[in-house]
């Protein structure tokens, strides 16, 4: 599929509604954008979403990861043998 779009003064360029159709694109969406041999290529992005923590949660989850007395005798038991 061959589509002519143009660009802005803003260095902008619209991607054709058939295009974002195609791919499934949505308002929002993220593209990586590769240049290679002299070509522009876009490619949908895979966006995971980053989580911040607060000191109490980071502490749950410091609470959590400990062993207790009989866990960590027999992890060392495990690793000794």
């Amino acid at each position: 599929m061959e589509i002519t779009t143009q660009i802005s003064t803003r260095g902008q360029i619209t991607l054709p509604a058939e295009a974002r159709k195609q791919l499934g694109l949505k308002p929002g969406d993220t593209l990586l954008m590769h240049l290679e041999g002299g070509r522009i290529i876009l490619v949908p992005a895979v966006v995971l979403p980053v989580e911040s923590y607060t000191e109490e949660r980071m502490a749950e989850f410091a609470e959590a990861s400990v062993m207790s007395a009989a866990e960590l005798a027999q992890a060392r038991r495990l690793w000794e043998a």
